[in-house]
């Protein structure tokens, strides 16, 4: 059969009513990103098929004002919001993401990262189009950088995830890929329905949230990765977006005083975020604040998006990145995106033994009992379950 490369393109990447769910989800290149400035490009949704947002405030005109994150934007009536997923319609704001996942896999918690966390625990991993940030070094632009209209999605309710979950072995669901954040309302309601099913909820997040709802997410959400991009908000999109690094650092005292698990990924972008000075800056914050037990991931950079032209960390960087945690007092640091690093075990940080030995995102060994070091005893911070 003949096809066009439009048509060819649409057929690769097609979801049907038979997919198998639990693969992952190829989302459409060939559509162009929308421009900062254009985000009533995507063609209009129709009030009534979506949910009304959370966290909004109306406005005179039909306007709304978004209250999720520090942007508090202004939208008019028939536009969208910098996050390409809420727009406004006679005086309400609606979420065009709700039940849309774009991608969706079954994954083990480690790719989170979460390493303190039930180690080896199966989660069902999923993420919608959009996002409010714009890092240049995104592995998911495809899908942050996008409106639900511009890729394939999946029809899935939050009861449907977690009855899918289940299905699969699964212990907890993991809110990933593109920002949590801008799928809140999606995000919340699959909490809750996981709760009941005793099904736990992990959030990976850029942290770019107001107190808010990011306190209600607290209240059902069990754990929590939040990525460290650098010290100013180049590495986060920037403008206009206002305050991001300092959001970012509330949002993790936040997470922290609200009892949640915390583990914190710090990317290591050659010549963006990789100074020996902005390593240190970031890595105090998180012992002063945070604590010297809170795990911290220094994560290997790929090239990608806007970056694509800076090759991947050098896995010496990450080392040099490791030893500057150490010697701050953190007592879990890891390397990440390196199979088979020895960087990736966790080591007793009492008796020094190692306590957990892994490959890439496969737990080979968990020497941990009751929570406690097997050698010397040392309670080991974390959920071992």
């Amino acid at each position: 059969m003949n096809m066009n490369r439009r048509e060819f393109i649409e057929n690769a990447f097609a979801v049907g009513a038979g997919c198998t769910l639990g693969m992952g989800l190829g989302v459409l290149g060939a559509v162009p990103a929308l421009a900062s400035n254009d985000y009533d490009a995507v063609s209009r949704a129709t009030p009534g098929k979506y949910k009304e947002a959370s966290y909004y405030r109306k406005l005179s005109n039909g306007k709304v004002q978004c209250l999720l994150c520090p942007v508090q934007e202004s939208i008019s009536n028939g536009r969208y919001s910098i996050c390409r997923v809420r727009f406004a319609s006679k005086g309400k704001m609606y979420v065009t993401n709700y039940g849309h996942p774009s991608a969706m896999h079954l994954d083990p918690v480690e790719k989170n990262p979460l390493y303190h966390f039930h180690p080896s625990m199966k989660t069902l991993a999923l993420g919608t189009a959009g996002c409010n940030l714009a890092c240049p070094a995104c592995q998911n632009w495809e899908m942050s950088q996008r409106a639900v209209r511009q890729i394939k999605s999946y029809n899935l309710t939050p009861r449907q995830a977690v009855r899918y979950a289940k299905k699969n072995g699964c212990g907890a669901l993991s809110y990933t890929f593109t920002e949590p954040a801008v799928f809140f309302e999606y995000c919340l309601d699959m909490a809750k329905e996981g709760r009941r099913n005793g099904i736990k909820s992990c959030v990976v997040t850029g942290g770019y949230i107001n107190p808010e709802p990011l306190k209600e997410m607290t209240r059902y959400c069990d754990a929590f990765c939040v990525s460290l991009k650098g010290v100013n908000d180049e590495m986060y999109g920037g403008s206009p977006r206002p305050r991001i690094y300092e959001t970012v650092k509330n949002t993790l005292k936040i997470i922290k005083g609200q009892g949640k698990w915390l583990e914190v990924a710090i990317l290591v972008v050659p010549t963006k975020s990789d100074d020996e000075k902005q390593l240190y800056t970031m890595t105090k914050w998180v012992k002063d604040n945070l604590g010297v037990f809170t795990p911290v991931h220094f994560s290997r950079f790929y090239p990608s998006f806007k970056l694509k032209n800076i090759p991947q960390t050098p896995v010496s960087l990450l080392e040099r990145a490791q030893k500057v945690a150490r010697k701050l007092g953190i007592k879990y640091a890891y390397i990440g995106n390196v199979p088979g690093h020895v960087g990736s075990n966790t080591y007793c940080h009492n008796c020094k033994k190692m306590l957990v030995q892994r490959v890439g995102f496969r737990v080979l060994k968990n020497n941990i009992r009751g929570g406690k070091c097997m050698y010397c005893g040392t309670r080991i911070p974390g959920h071992w379950g």
